[in-house]
């Protein structure tokens, strides 16, 4: 069995272990998350995208796509039943950062609404989608005194940011110019948000302090809960309407991160959080470079100066200094999915080695991949193999082991991740990027 071969495997034996949480509501099919619930009291709505079954759909949609196998897409428009369920019959949420959040409300059920009509064609998932983004543009709230909207007292990518780049890329493709010019108005609320760190340099903070029990002086300078998340929706602002304040937003951003940098034996990496955690070193997609290396990017795709590439590699540098991916960290504990692990690593690997082609890039992707397969527990079960990942959830509770299978905590998000692996491998690699992922959908070409 070839490797390519090995990893779509190991995404079908996922999606069979996601499917012995699979329960069956009043219409539709959804996913229990009692056991993510071990991490957390309470862990996010069954819905959502970070950990139920608007991101276990894009999962299934990609399986589709590699074997075409029409179960999974059948399993996907179960899934899809459910979400329209709960948008018309029990819209409420669980815990969440915002109700139209990309990661934990309804900007990410619109997303995976969304691929579900680019992948079939039914009109009748465009009509939803329309209706639940028509829906969050009502319940938007304007700033008092000023200019802008929100939804939420999170104003990063995992609360207002990331609505506002979930109706962007849905504008984009359903041709919603409304909705563009709705997200370009919402965006102005950042304008007056920046806080003046001197010497021309600004922050931004992108969640409300309590929610780390911290003081009104935190901030993160990463991605998606911080500096560098706002910075990545002020620079898409820009991109789509032109207008020079949301490129002024930006300016300071990348020198006040470079200023906050801890260098490492080699390469550089960002503190979790200031004043609070300044030698506490994140790694993967929320508070560490595979996140951060997002925005870079997009400055480096905006603006074509090499320095911005020089701080990818800085931050990757940094990444490897501390032993990863094989070695484990206080920053890159017990866990192997996109939020916080291994899966993120192997995400922003390959989407590196998209951009620029580097071996060195895919090489590490190998090795990533290879440590989710070391780590994966394949046993098995009825409908076939199952493969699943029990890690702890919470950096500050290492003893509370759980299995999630969700797309940012678990195993749908590292089924994927391993199926961009098989892809690369066999030479056709191609993903669906989310909102806040400006990485090459395919492989650029030298």
């Amino acid at each position: 069995m070839g490797t390519a071969e090995k990893y779509l495997d190991a995404a079908k034996a996922a999606m069979n272990f996601i499917n012995t949480r699979k329960r069956t509501d009043e219409e539709g099919i959804y996913w229990t998350l009692a056991d993510a619930a071990a991490g957390k009291p309470s862990y996010y709505d069954e819905i959502c995208m970070y950990a139920g079954a608007s991101g276990i759909i894009c999962f299934l949609l990609s399986l589709y796509e590699d074997t075409q196998d029409a179960a999974y897409l059948d399993e996907a428009k179960e899934a899809g039943c459910y979400l329209e369920y709960r948008w018309r019959k029990r819209r409420e949420l669980k815990r969440n950062f915002s109700p139209y959040a990309f990661s934990t409300g309804w900007g990410g059920a619109s997303f995976a609404l969304l691929q579900m009509y680019l992948v079939t064609k039914d009109e009748h998932y465009r009509a939803l989608v329309e209706e639940i983004l028509d829906q969050a543009v009502r319940d938007a709230i304007p700033v008092k005194e000023g200019e802008g909207y929100y939804w939420s007292t999170y104003p990063g990518i995992v609360g207002t940011a990331g609505t506002i780049l979930v109706i962007l890329n849905a504008a984009e493709k359903l041709g919603r110019e409304d909705w563009k010019e709705f997200a370009v108005k919402a965006g102005r609320y950042f304008l007056t948000r920046g806080r003046d760190m001197g010497n021309g340099m600004i922050c931004y903070t992108g969640v409300d302090p309590t929610y780390f029990g911290a003081g009104k002086d935190y901030i993160d300078p990463n991605f998606p809960m911080g500096t560098g998340g706002i910075g990545f929706l002020m620079l898409k602002l820009y991109e789509v309407s032109g207008k020079k304040e949301f490129l002024d937003a930006v300016k300071g951003v990348p020198e006040y991160m470079d200023t906050v940098a801890v260098k490492m034996r080699a390469g550089k990496l960002l503190p979790h959080a200031l004043p609070d955690r300044p030698d506490l070193f994140y790694l993967g997609y929320c508070h560490g470079p595979a996140g951060t290396n997002r925005f870079y990017y997009e400055l480096y795709k905006f603006s074509g100066d090499a320095k911005y590439r020089h701080e990818i590699e800085e931050l990757v540098k940094g990444l490897e200094a501390t032993g990863a991916p094989e070695k484990r960290s206080a920053g890159y504990w017990d866990t192997e999915n996109i939020c916080c692990g291994t899966a993120g690593l192997l995400n922003m690997y390959l989407g590196l080695w998209a951009a620029f082609g580097e071996e060195h890039d895919l090489e590490y992707a190998r090795r990533c991949a290879k440590v989710l397969m070391d780590t994966a527990v394949f046993e098995d079960g009825a409908d076939g193999g199952q493969a699943s990942w029990k890690f702890a959830l919470d950096r500050v509770a290492p003893e509370r082991l759980s299995t999630p299978i969700g797309f940012l905590d678990g195993a749908a998000g590292i089924g994927s991740v391993l199926l961009q692996m098989a892809r690369a491998e066999r030479g056709d690699f191609h993903t669906v990027r989310a909102v806040d992922d400006p990485f090459p959908e395919r492989k650029l070409e030298k």
